[in-house]
């Protein structure tokens, strides 16, 4: 109980004043205890007496119930005993019928009886009989040695033998035996548990020819007690006279075919037949029971009917519930009658005892129940009543804190326990200068260990006062928990960059706003609260906040999302998201209405951008090949309608050069200029794309003839012709030009688009700077290089290379200095294919990287076989070394050939520097650290650059045959050859002239200063056997394993 404030005062000056009453009443009266206690013995007497009374009446009508219930069990047996009887009756009538359509005083012999009774009309007899009578089952007929010879229901007949059966063992072996005799078997016919009726087939001399077989389905049995009323918790089981469970409703499988002979109820009716009831205890679950058990009349048959105790004595427990209810408002109403007694008896004795009971015991409730502490003072101070939480919040001894200690002492008992910390004389005289004044005094004291007490001081009219300490260190805690917590969310509202606001629902005032809302508004949160959207915003503007305000809060869930332009103050027209959360209180009434607004603008232009980048090409903002095939689609379903275009597939001829050797954005310069140039040779309809790298695409509408297109093709060809000026460089540049036609070279997207690819390739393949239009023979073309790809791949795997080895000879010695591989294909069916074929098929594929492996594996295992001073060279493509494991690959080969890395010089072309590829020169690096030496091949065919010399330290350059074919002739390139020598001699570098055929030739490249030379004069490329006798006898070493 928790007082406060006015209601405090007035119930401590109540508490007071019942104090000083119940302590003169008290010392004025006694109580008289005689009546009473007369009073008290007579009511309980007439209490225990309708008690006893209530339990003999109860004790009988739980004998009568389970009386009437054994009545109701007996007369349900008794009803299924005489159906059953019955029905059993009924089925000797038809047995006996069929026995006697049997005729057997005609059959002779246990041979005859088999053979008349297996035929049809046998079959026939069992149906007709048993057909009429459903309730009968099936009937079966066996012979003397128990197999089965006709049956009622099925067939062919099934091969069953009741030879092991009880029953017929005692009709073959006993004929003095019961004629009828019945069993619980599992049937061999159905694979069930069922109960059989078995006759005894007998000739007029006693001979046994065999067994008329009744089944009776216990299905039957359990549809029919099923039928009979029961109630809940019964059970109806129907036994043989051997006391085996043939049937039982409600069914329990594991029960059927076992025998309950020892059970009391069983014996007792086996014993001595008729109908009997007892109480039992099952022998199936241990539960108390009642049991009547009956045994039909005619047959060997005993019903069984069990009902729980509980389910039988339900209808008692519930009178027993009324009477003893009954007795106890009677009792009650006794006592409460008595009571009345008594208390006016005690009132008339002694009502100052009585007024003081009542006292002290509002007194006892009013401090037990308090969760301050409580202590009256007396006008002296000295304390008159406290409760134990006074003593307890302080850990105060309840041996000093108690009525007749001083204020004083409780006050320095407390200083002692750590409980106060202030001056006690001051305090005391404090309190009692301020109830001498007659006033409420509040204060709230500190301890030490950070616990926090609210005191009130409340003086009593009656002189005295009374204190009341709460203990107030949680509620402060949680004041000062929830003041953080609101700066805390206040500031993290304020730091979301979304614009938040909270409405009250009803009145649609702002309430709450953060930061960047003030930012919508244009003022101040303080200018905002407490004002609607009609006090701040347009008319229009309000009145579409408050429409979506509304929807919010009319659906079903409390959320309205929408997407819109919104006026914001100095930043224009934004777009915003807007989500409104509606917010309701238990009632499901709208309290509060939160609004969330993201500011979109820069995200939907991003969308917007991403959109733009996902079909326009960033560099020339063209469509791009996803929207130009969407442009081609349309186009095609035009030409149902009689049109026709043309697709024209443009290649810049020598972009990559000009891309590598002045750099990428010289090249978007050219690519974004040319772009231009052929858009303005469209006409209206006319589309143009950019597919990737420097190809283009157009599709020319409106054409009618082959001329259209060329006068346009001839038209494009003259933009791109025109000289360009490209930040700083004077270009000049052309394209190759594919043509297919539609719908002649194709009415399908993608063969109309790889039609035009192919007649630009063939353009490319013409020489370039030049156009042609799709023939099928491109196709054609196409196919076979896609044939020539599929055969390069099974020649790798089925080794269809080989390497031949060409000479490189030191031209002042004449020694052959090394050897250059070179690799060779041995096509099946094509002979030889040449290197230029199927290497530019290799690099696209990406061949070139397992090819290369082999033959750096196969030429080092192969050089380390020759004499030491001859080296070994290998090309090596620019696309291998794209491959950050190049190394490493070319290391695992040295090391296991044993082939020394100084021995192996790998040549490269022009185009890796070219390229700028700072990973390849990386790996050359690596290369070059472990001894492997690298010749810079084909040097001058190409963009060559002096500083191409100065980014690798090379250690050979091979002059192309290019420059040697005409060295020796008047006019011819000695002066460049010598320009090479003369650099190469400068760096510490050797040359190599290729293509060395005459002596003149070689004469003349030595006088120039040349190192090595490798051309037929010496030896064409040889097998490897053929190319070791030109190292000398002798000269060879073992050869290498292959690792």
């Amino acid at each position: 109980m928790v007082l406060q404030g006015s209601g405090m005062r007035q119930f401590l000056s109540g508490m007071a004043a019942a104090m000083v009453r119940a302590a003169k009443g008290g010392r004025d009266a006694a109580m008289r205890r005689g009546p009473v206690l007369w009073l008290t013995l007579s009511g309980m007497l007439l209490v225990a007496g309708i008690f006893g009374v209530t339990a003999m009446a109860v004790g009988g009508f739980r004998e009568r119930t389970l009386a009437n219930r054994e009545r109701e069990l007996e007369n349900t047996v008794q009803l299924i005993a005489r159906h059953f009887d019955q029905q059993f009756e009924d089925s000797d009538v038809v047995a006996a019928e069929l026995i006697g359509q049997m005729h057997l005083p005609d059959i002779t012999s246990p041979q005859m009886f088999r053979e008349r009774m297996s035929g049809p009309e046998a079959n026939r007899m069992l149906r007709s009989r048993i057909s009429a009578v459903s309730y009968l089952g099936d009937v079966a007929i066996y012979d003397a040695d128990g197999e089965i010879i006709s049956w009622s229901r099925a067939q062919p007949l099934p091969k069953i033998s009741i030879s092991s059966r009880d029953y017929f063992r005692t009709f073959k072996t006993n004929p003095m035996s019961e004629p009828v005799l019945l069993e619980s078997v599992r049937s061999f016919l159905i694979g069930k548990w069922t109960t059989v009726v078995a006759r005894r087939l007998s000739l007029p001399d006693g001979t046994f020819v065999g067994v008329l077989v009744r089944r009776i389905d216990p299905d039957s049995y359990q549809r029919y007690f099923a039928s009979v009323a029961l109630a809940e918790g019964a059970a109806i089981s129907l036994f043989d006279r051997e006391g085996v469970m043939l049937a039982r409703y409600p069914n329990v499988e594991s029960m059927i075919g076992r025998s309950y002979k020892s059970a009391p109820l069983m014996q007792k009716v086996l014993t001595f037949g008729g109908q009997h009831t007892l109480r039992i205890k099952s022998p199936i679950d241990g539960t108390e029971k009642l049991g009547s058990a009956a045994s039909l009349t005619h047959f060997p048959l005993v019903i069984v009917a069990t009902n729980t105790m509980s389910s039988a004595l339900a209808d008692w427990r519930q009178q027993t519930g009324f009477m003893v209810t009954t007795a106890t408002l009677s009792a009650a109403g006794i006592a409460l009658i008595l009571f009345l007694i008594i208390r006016q008896i005690i009132k008339q004795n002694g009502e100052a005892q009585q007024r003081l009971e009542a006292e002290r015991l509002r007194l006892d409730t009013a401090l037990n129940n308090m969760s301050q502490g409580l202590i009256l003072y007396d006008a002296d101070g000295y304390i008159v009543t406290c409760n134990r939480r006074y003593a307890d919040m302080f850990g105060l001894s309840h041996d000093v804190i108690k009525p007749g200690c001083h204020i004083h002492e409780a006050m320095y008992h407390r200083k002692e326990r750590d409980a106060f910390s202030g001056d006690v004389e001051a305090f005391c005289a404090d309190v009692m200068r301020g109830v001498a004044e007659g006033k409420v005094a509040t204060k709230t004291h500190q301890l030490p260990n950070g616990r926090a007490f609210q005191v009130i001081n409340t003086p009593l009219a009656q002189g005295g006062w009374v204190a009341t300490i709460e203990e107030i260190t949680e509620r402060r805690n949680l004041e000062q928990e929830r003041d953080r917590n609101y700066t805390f969310l206040r500031e993290i509202i304020d730091h979301i960059p979304s614009q938040i606001t909270v409405k009250d629902a009803r009145t649609r005032q702002y309430l709450l706003l953060n930061g960047v809302a003030e930012q919508l508004f244009g003022h101040s949160r303080q200018d905002i609260v407490g004002k609607t959207a009609f006090d701040i915003f347009p008319e229009a503007s309000a009145a579409r906040i408050t429409e979506d305000d509304d929807s919010a809060l009319k659906s079903s869930d409390g959320l309205f999302k929408d997407e819109h332009a919104w006026p914001m103050p100095g930043m224009g027209l934004r777009y915003i998201t807007s989500t409104r959360i509606g917010i309701r209180d238990k009632a499901g009434e709208p309290r509060y209405l939160v609004h969330v607004i993201d500011d979109v603008t820069e995200r939907r232009q991003a969308a917007e951008k991403i959109a733009h980048m996902a079909h326009y090409d960033a560099l020339t903002d063209l469509p791009n090949r996803t929207l130009f095939r969407e442009q081609i689609e349309r186009e095609l379903e035009k030409v149902a309608g009689g049109a026709q275009f043309a697709l024209l597939y443009i290649d810049v001829d020598e972009f990559k050069g000009i891309n590598d050797s002045l750099g990428h954005h010289v090249g978007d310069e050219l690519l974004m200029a040319i772009a231009g140039r052929i858009r303005a040779c469209l006409k209206p309809g006319d589309l143009i794309a950019r597919l990737g790298g420097d190809e283009f695409a157009v599709i020319q509408t409106g054409i009618e003839s082959s001329t259209d297109v060329l006068a346009f093709v001839t038209q494009i060809h003259e933009a791109i012709r025109r000289p360009y000026h490209c930040l700083g460089h004077q270009l000049s540049t052309d394209a190759s030009i594919g043509i297919a036609l539609a719908p002649q070279d194709g009415a399908d997207l993608d063969q109309l688009i790889k039609n035009a690819d192919l007649a630009m390739y063939g353009a490319k393949a013409e020489g370039r700077r030049t156009y042609r239009f799709f023939v099928p023979e491109m196709d054609a073309s196409a196919k076979a290089r896609l044939s020539l790809e599929q055969d390069l791949r099974q020649a790798l795997v089925n080794g269809g290379f080989e390497i031949h080895y060409q000479p490189l000879v030191n031209l002042h010695s004449g020694v052959v200095s090394g050897c250059e591989a070179l690799l060779r294909w041995r096509h099946p069916e094509r002979g030889m294919v040449s290197p230029a074929e199927f290497i530019p098929i290799a690099e696209d594929t990406g061949l070139i990287n397992e090819i290369g492996d082999w033959v750096l594996r196969t030429a080092c295992n192969e050089a380390a076989t020759w004499p030491a001073h001859v080296r070994l060279a290998v090309n090596v493509s620019p696309v291998q070394l794209k491959c950050d494991t190049l190394a490493l690959r070319i290391a695992g080969a040295l090391a296991a050939s044993g082939l020394e890395p100084r021995r192996l010089e790998l040549e490269i072309t022009e185009a890796v520097l070219i390229r700028d590829d700072e990973a390849a020169l990386s790996i050359l690096h690596q290369l070059r650290s472990i001894g492997v030496r690298i010749a810079l091949d084909d040097f001058g065919t190409g963009y060559s650059s002096l500083s191409y010399l100065k980014r690798f330290p090379f250690d050979k350059i091979k002059i192309d045959r290019c420059f040697v074919a005409d060295i020796a002739d008047a006019g011819g390139s000695p002066v460049i050859v010598q320009a090479v020598v003369n650099i190469a001699s400068a760096s510490n570098m050797t040359t190599v002239a290729e293509g060395v055929e005459t002596e003149a030739q070689r004469e003349m490249l030595r006088a120039l200063g040349c190192t090595e030379m490798q051309g037929y004069l010496f030896s064409r490329p040889k097998p490897a056997a053929e190319v070791r006798e030109l190292f000398g006898p002798g000269a060879a070493m073992p050869v290498a394993a292959v690792a």
